[in-house]
């Protein structure tokens, strides 16, 4: 941001004795002169401890002593910003401005001020002029005017500043980064990529740089890409804890699961959360289908955090996998009390019953999951499936009926349709559903056969 008189004091700087000086005559009630320096560099003080009460006593003492002191009046704008007493600031300044209108601090002020109030485009007439008063760095003025716009989330002006600072200092670093993330705030993924590279350019060693680029091709599900940059990112700064952590996403998006769990063990390494990377880890050892060290992984977990829903669903679907139904459900019913809401545990309850051949109870937890989550046309197969194999036909028709006004091209939905409509001897639709289905899947005539042997002589 734009360094504000103020911003120049530090606690070593000589003129701290003024400060000290200062303090000293208003705890002993001797009023002592002070010029209208050492009162800016007082009230600067003060501003930049935020230390609006004492600010505004030296303010008060300042204009007393020099009722027509700018500077003074000035400061006490900075103050009133500082407090949200926005509109009260705006006059002062608007007033000291036509005062000393040559004066790009107190320009920026206004501007700045104008911008919180969301007068944007009298801000942009301020700033404007600031800029054409200003004899050096007008880069960096154009990078803060641009701030102001950032933070007000008005991305299409801080842009055309950042693009007239970049004109003049193609160089400008700090300038590059907040353009190539003005660009990323309008989902131009590609020109904020281009702007890293030309960061890059400059520093092939920024760390943020090469990060930043991951992130976006990221986004972009380029995991190659991604990678590659978070490679570089960590070559550059092996302790970079969230370059590590990315890595292992991008590597888990690319189904590249040993290189993922390399990653966030080398991640899990730097943080003192341990919770979160052993989660992912058990995630990527779900996919590997080495379900055993998935467990183990889930368990440590739960040794850290006995309320981690993840690691019960990923025990319970590791045990799914494994066919140890009843266990399963144990972990599963658990993520369920914890979070009943969600539709999928239901869905996974509901396989476990029906691999233990406990319909009634398959179709109840599928019922759950439905009336959290209509759209579920395989959730409605899987019901229809479970009373077709107890040779309810209709009521088997009713669920598939219902997931095909969802999706007619859910997985299987047309030859469950002609099988379910053969049994209900509505053979125009059995032919009629069957030839769909041969048409996404050749072998669905023979299977059709093997739960209709009778029907040869129909089709």
């Amino acid at each position: 941001m734009r360094n504000f008189p103020y911003n120049n004091i530090s606690a070593e700087d000589d003129s701290n004795d003024i400060v000290i000086r200062y303090e000293e005559s208003t705890s002993n009630n001797k009023a002592k002169y002070f010029d209208v320096d050492e009162l800016e560099i007082i009230i600067d003080y003060y501003l930049q401890k935020g230390r609006s009460t004492e600010s505004s006593n030296a303010i008060d003492l300042g204009l007393r002593l020099h009722p027509g002191s700018t500077p003074i009046q000035v400061r006490r704008a900075k103050l009133y910003a500082s407090l949200g007493k926005l509109e009260e600031a705006l006059k002062i300044i608007e007033k000291t401005n036509k005062i000393e209108s040559s004066e790009p601090d107190n320009l920026f002020l206004q501007g700045n001020i104008l911008a919180k109030l969301s007068r944007l485009e009298e801000a942009e007439i301020i700033f404007d002029k600031m800029l054409e008063l200003e004899s050096g760095n007008k880069d960096q003025t154009c990078l803060d005017i641009a701030y102001v716009f950032l933070n007000a989330m008005h991305f299409d002006t801080s842009m055309k500043y950042l693009l007239d600072g970049y004109k003049i200092n193609p160089k400008n670093i700090d300038l590059l980064f907040e353009l190539a993330f003005n660009y990323k705030q309008k989902d131009d993924h590609d020109k904020a990529i281009d702007v890293y590279n030309k960061i890059i350019n400059i520093d092939p060693y920024s760390a943020e740089a090469w990060f930043n680029i991951g992130q976006l091709y990221f986004l972009n599900e380029d995991y190659d890409h991604a990678i590659e940059a978070f490679d570089f990112a960590t070559t550059i700064d092996d302790k970079d804890m969230m370059a590590w952590l990315q890595k292992g996403h991008a590597y888990f998006q690319n189904e590249s699961y040993a290189k993922a769990i390399e990653a966030y063990e080398y991640y899990m390494g730097l943080t003192s959360y341990k919770d979160a990377p052993l989660t992912y880890i058990g995630e990527c050892y779900e996919k590997l289908e080495m379900f055993d060290s998935a467990i183990n992984s889930y368990k440590q977990v739960l040794a850290i955090d006995d309320t981690n829903i993840d690691a019960y669903t990923g025990i319970g679907i590791c045990l799914l996998e494994t066919e140890m139904f009843a266990e399963s459900i144990v972990y599963i019913q658990k993520a369920i009390d914890m979070k009943p809401g969600t539709s999928e545990l239901w869905v996974y309850l509901a396989e476990a019953y029906v691999n233990l051949e406990m319909t009634d109870k398959a179709i109840s937890a599928y019922e759950e999951a439905l009336k959290l989550d209509k759209e579920q046309p395989d959730t409605l197969v899987a019901i229809g499936n479970l009373y077709f194999d107890n040779s309810d036909y209709k009521q088997s028709l009713e669920y598939f009926l219902k997931a095909l006004v969802i999706d007619k091209d859910t997985d299987g939905l047309s030859f469950f349709l002609a099988v379910n409509y053969y049994k209900l001897e509505d053979f125009s639709y059995a032919i009629f559903y069957l030839e769909d289905a041969l048409l996404k899947d050749s072998n669905a005539y023979n299977l059709f056969l093997e739960i209709c042997p009778e029907a040869i002589d129909l089709i």
